[in-house]
């Protein structure tokens, strides 16, 4: 029977604190940021999160994004836990960023803390594995990896992390179910997978990284493992069964949207496939070189490519060598289990043939735990709302870590008697451990800096701009970030100029992607804010061209030709607004004003009353209601 390694109580405490300090502390410079990004879409503009707990009925029976969009299906996730979070979280202590951030940073350094407790369970019977803190290490590189700048520095990523939190408690209480036979930590782990798969759909790659992490460090036969998983399965089951009596069927006319993931604008299959692979091996590349970072990797950042781009040829070429690999290295070790389940030798005998093969055994476990977490969002079997997303590798990352760190840290050997031992020669060993500080001094220096953009949306989208300035979604929105700012400035020059500036990267958006809809109606708006009517009225149409549900731009449209008189021209644009959004206050309320105008009394009393019974506190249209009813002497 094989001895547990463990260390002393003593040194565990302090390496755990070590952890949980190393990863609070590197993020503390977030602590006094804003709001970013989507944190309107999940908390700030969330009607549901804003209700506090009297919107967590709602929360738990719609969408991720019902509370911001009023859309039942546009996205198609069911995450309830977080939104939940934040609606304890605004009922208690209101809507504060600061504490928002601190959440975050204190979530993510608990899972750091927890990452470090499920390595030490994994390799509980390899003692030199723990004698030569190669957990502390996998966690180190883990908390100061900057492609999580993303997740822990936006407070809608904790979504993420709270996944994350959700399948280490999953898998530490299989484990500890599987050396204890508790049944109940058994439970415990069916609980806490529940869990994960209600903070983000990616928690079903889980069902099969589970089962492989058993396989891996534990002996157990296959046929015994695949039985402890029904009740996982059963879970996922009714977590689908409740995922699908809550969202609406999926809209099939509904078309991904090139701006948001590239990978639309492939014109047959087989481009959009090689693209896809050539991102996956982007990803990789982003472990291993975290620079430069950005929040968006949208059209056309990555152009689309075929089968036949040196690119993607070489990324295949890899992956399949990567393929054999991990192939050989289940074969081998499904041999050597088999044998040893016939075999009659000694311990010690077994125990040589099982660390014999160690080193290969946890490679193959990093790529294909690797490969099966970003199965879901690498837009290969499924197309997802992004092309590239920096925080689709907070959960992948960890193979990455425990790769790195057993590369570097002295090779393991057979231990003798009751302490491990290590081969490395002093002069090699002293060069990993040198290495490894090199390696965590330049990820912490990146990830502290990284902080610093996402203080607020201008930085945000300004490093974003300069470090995928082919991103269309990127230009716009820092072009929204000006747009704004002029909105708000009330120095008519400083007005100007920001307007100017927004027009600037709106054209730059415009001239990537033509048909970004979001960019020629921003960029009618700016030119509205600087007086120069024709321009936006132009863009406005050129909108509309592309889109012609583009309700606001419709709307827009009409309110210029309003202003010009020409009620005809406004009334069809009006129109166009109502019938795509028949509840458009807005567009009804100017349809009352063109009959105002023109003298149909009666028409515009309608369209002031529809108006009126959406928006009830639009004063100027309920003005506008009295005369109208005065001049029908209604009153």
């Amino acid at each position: 029977m094989k001895k547990k390694a463990s260390l002393s109580p003593k040194n565990d405490r302090l390496i755990s604190f070590i952890v949980f300090a190393f990863a609070f502390l590197l993020y503390a410079n977030t602590l006094h940021h804003g709001y970013v990004l989507d944190d309107d879409v999940v908390y700030v503009k969330n009607k549901d999160v804003q209700a506090g707990f009297s919107g967590i009925k709602n929360i738990l029976n719609h969408s991720f994004t019902y509370g911001f969009t009023g859309n039942n299906d546009q996205y198609q996730s069911y995450r309830p836990i977080v939104l939940v979070f934040y609606a304890i979280e605004k009922a208690l202590l209101g809507n504060n960023p600061h504490t928002g951030h601190f959440i975050n940073v204190l979530f993510f350094a608990l899972s750091c803390l927890l990452l470090y407790k499920l390595i030490n369970k994994l390799f509980l019977f390899h003692v030199s594995m723990l004698h030569t803190q190669y957990p502390l290490f996998v966690v180190l590189l883990f908390a100061a990896h900057p492609i999580h700048t993303e997740a822990v520095a936006n407070i809608k990523g904790r979504d993420e992390i709270m996944n994350l939190i959700f399948f280490e408690f999953t898998l530490l209480f299989i484990l500890k179910h599987i050396d204890t036979k508790s049944k109940k930590d058994f439970f415990l782990s069916v609980l806490f997978f529940f869990l994960s798969l209600l903070c983000k759909e990616v928690a079903v790659t889980f069902l099969a990284i589970i089962p492989m992490t058993v396989y891996f460090f534990r002996n157990i036969p296959i046929k015994q493992i695949a039985v402890g998983m029904l009740p996982l399965v059963a879970v996922f089951g009714l977590y689908m069964l409740l995922r699908s009596s809550i969202l609406d069927p999926v809209t099939v006319s509904e078309k991904m949207k090139i701006v948001n993931n590239a990978l639309a604008a492939a014109t047959n299959e087989s481009d959009r496939m090689a693209t896809a692979l050539l991102i996956l091996g982007k990803y990789i590349q982003l472990l291993f070189f975290p620079h430069p970072l950005s929040w968006d990797y949208s059209f056309n950042q990555i152009p689309i490519v075929s089968f036949m781009d040196i690119k993607v040829i070489g990324t295949l070429g890899a992956f399949a060598a990567l393929g054999i690999y991990c192939f050989l290295v289940l074969q081998k070790m499904w041999k050597q289990r088999y044998a040893a389940s016939k075999s009659s030798s000694s311990v010690i005998e077994n125990a040589k043939s099982q660390y014999s093969i160690f080193n290969t055994q946890i490679f193959a476990f990093c790529i294909l735990f690797f490969f099966i977490t970003m199965s879901v969002v690498s837009n290969i079997f499924i197309m997802i709302g992004s092309t590239l997303g920096e925080r689709f590798l907070f959960v992948p990352s960890i193979a990455f870590c425990l790769a790195v760190a057993f590369a570097l840290h002295p090779s393991p050997t057979l231990p003798k008697g009751e302490r491990g031992s290590t081969t490395s020669p002093p002069l090699w060993g002293g060069f990993r451990w040198g290495l490894m500080f090199v390696i965590l001094a330049l990820f912490s220096f990146k990830t502290f800096t990284r902080n610093k953009d996402w203080k607020d949306n201008l930085s945000l989208f300004t490093a974003g701009v300069e470090a995928t300035p082919g991103s269309s979604r990127a230009q716009s929105a820092l072009g929204s970030s000006y747009r704004e700012m002029g909105e708000k400035e009330p120095d008519p020059n400083k007005r100007l100029e920001f307007f100017k500036k927004a027009v600037m990267y709106y054209k730059k958006a415009i001239e990537i992607l033509p048909g970004n809809t979001e960019a020629l109606y921003n960029a009618g708006v700016s030119y509205y804010g600087m007086g120069d009517k024709d321009k936006a009225l132009n863009v406005y149409e050129q909108a509309l061209k592309a889109a012609p549900n583009y309700v606001y731009a419709a709307n827009n449209a009409g309110v210029i030709y309003f202003e010009r008189k020409e009620y005809e021209n406004a009334k069809k644009y009006f129109l166009q607004a109502i019938k795509y959004d028949p509840n458009n206050s807005d567009a009804l309320g100017n349809l009352g004003a063109i009959n105002h105008n023109q003298g149909n009394m009666k028409e515009a009393v309608e369209y002031y009353k529809r108006s009126l019974s959406i928006n009830p506190v639009n004063q100027n249209v309920r003005g506008n209601l009295a005369k109208a009813e005065q001049a029908l002497g209604q009153k």
